[in-house]
C-alpha cells in the first residue's frame, strides 16, 4: 500500500520509508507462515524423541512386565513431563526435587488429578558436545539406561501405572528427558450393610 498525497502545484509525493516498511511487514509474516506451515509438517527433534521413546517404553514393558498393559498418553501427563524436561534445562534441579526440597512432579500431578493414585517419575539428561541431536539414539539411549537402573525399570514396568507422558527438551548440546506415570487410585468396594433382625437392636456401651 502506498500513502500518496498532492501539493498546491500538483506533484506526487510518495512516502518511500512506510512503502518499504509494509513491503517488508508483508514479507515477515510470509516467512512467519512458511515457517509455521513447516513446522506443523516437520515435527521437532524433541517430539520425535518423544513419540520414539514412547515406542521404546511400551516395547519394554510388553517384553519385561507382559502381565502390565501398555501406558496410555496422558496429555496431562505430557504437559507435566514437557514442564519439567524444559524446567531442568534452564536451570532448574537436574533432580525429582527442586531448590526448596519439594517432589515437583509428585505436586503438579496430585495438582491437576488429585491426591490419590500412584505417581512416578524418570529424568534423564545427555549432553553430546559437538554432536547434532540424533532422536532415535537418544531414545534408545536413554531407554537403555532407565532399563538398567533397578528405580528406574520398577517404574517402567510396574502394573500401578497405567498412563504415562513423556517430554524432551534440547538446549545447545545438552538434551534432557522426563516420563512422568500414574495409576488410579482403587475404587472402593461396595459393602451391603447387615439385615437387621426385628425386634433386635444395636448395642451401645450403655446397653440396649
Amino acid at each position: 500500500m502506498m500513502n500518496t498525497s498532492l501539493d498546491g502545484e500538483g506533484d506526487v509525493r510518495v512516502d518511500l520509508c512506510y512503502t518499504r516498511a509494509m513491503r517488508f511487514a508483508l514479507a515477515l509474516c510470509l516467512v512467519a507462515a512458511l515457517v509455521a506451515r513447516a513446522a506443523a509438517q516437520n515435527p521437532s527433534e524433541a517430539e520425535k524423541a518423544e513419540a520414539l521413546l514412547v515406542a521404546r517404553i511400551n516395547q519394554a514393558r510388553a517384553q519385561y512386565a507382559p502381565e502390565a498393559a501398555a501406558l496410555k498418553s496422558d496429555p496431562e501427563l505430557v504437559r507435566i513431563a514437557r514442564q519439567r524436561a524444559n524446567a531442568m534445562a534452564h536451570g532448574a534441579p537436574f533432580a525429582h526435587e527442586d531448590h526448596e526440597g519439594r517432589p515437583v512432579a509428585l505436586e503438579m500431578v496430585r495438582a491437576r488429578f488429585g491426591p490419590y493414585g500412584a505417581i512416578g517419575e524418570n529424568i534423564a539428561m545427555e549432553t553430546n558436545a559437538g554432536r547434532a541431536f540424533d532422536a532415535p539414539g537418544f531414545a534408545r539411549r536413554m531407554t537403555d539406561n532407565w532399563l538398567a537402573s533397578p528405580g528406574h525399570r520398577e517404574n517402567i514396568v510396574s502394573p500401578k501405572y497405567d498412563s504415562a507422558g513423556i517430554g524432551v527438551a534440547i538446549i545447545g548440546d545438552r538434551a534432557f528427558a522426563a516420563q512422568v506415570f500414574r495409576g488410579e487410585a482403587p475404587k472402593p468396594r461396595r459393602t451391603r450393610p447387615a439385615p437387621r433382625m426385628k425386634g433386635v437392636g444395636n448395642w451401645g456401651p450403655n446397653g440396649l
